[in-house]
């Protein structure tokens, strides 16, 4: 499917992101009956994937704690911090304005910042693909105050572009795991 014939089904979706996550109740997290949505521990990026691994704007490693609490680093191994314990509150589930309804799995869940720490505010709204896959990865993305769930999901329509690394589709790894794609 070409991103231009999308038109019904992006009008569709970026009208339910236009609305409240919790409005959207038609749809829930493909993980709603994995504890904490499986947003829970370490994943670190593909290093297999260069558009994902030389995106800068893909922490090298995220450490999730029971959906709640996110820590981002720019390394692999966790020892340069960009923002820890930076606290969320769950804000519900929207589809991919590419990719759904074609793939009924392709939601993103929705995270907003509760915590008052600066180091976080980068990081306020983070929208990402659940754990998913054989073997378990996850897509991440975010954006500080500057920017909104409808905008961090419209990026799924976003013209390919290899240069601007464009969509944005990083790609994250249960830790320990280097291709997962």
């Amino acid at each position: 499917m070409k991103r231009s014939s999308l038109a019904l089904t992006s009008a569709i979706a970026i009208s339910l992101i236009g609305a409240s996550p919790l409005e959207a109740s038609d749809f829930k997290s493909p993980n709603a009956n994995v504890e904490y949505l499986g947003v829970n521990g370490v994943f670190t990026l593909d290093t297999s994937v260069p558009n994902s691994l030389h995106d800068p704007r893909n922490p090298g490693r995220i450490v999730f704690e029971r959906m709640e609490r996110f820590s981002f680093y720019r390394d692999l191994s966790g020892n340069d911090p960009i923002a820890q314990n930076c606290t969320y509150s769950y804000q519900g589930a929207l589809p991919d304005p590419f990719y759904y309804p074609e793939y009924q799995s392709s939601i993103w869940d929705l995270f907003e910042l509760t915590s008052e720490d600066p180091t976080c505010s980068a990081f306020k709204y983070v929208a990402l693909r659940a754990p998913h896959g054989d073997p378990i990865h996850m897509h991440v993305r975010y954006g500080g105050a500057d920017t909104n769930f409808q905008e961090l999901l419209g990026m799924s329509l976003a013209e390919p572009d290899a240069l601007e690394l464009n969509p944005w589709w990083s790609l994250y790894c249960a830790e320990g795991v280097t291709a997962c794609d």
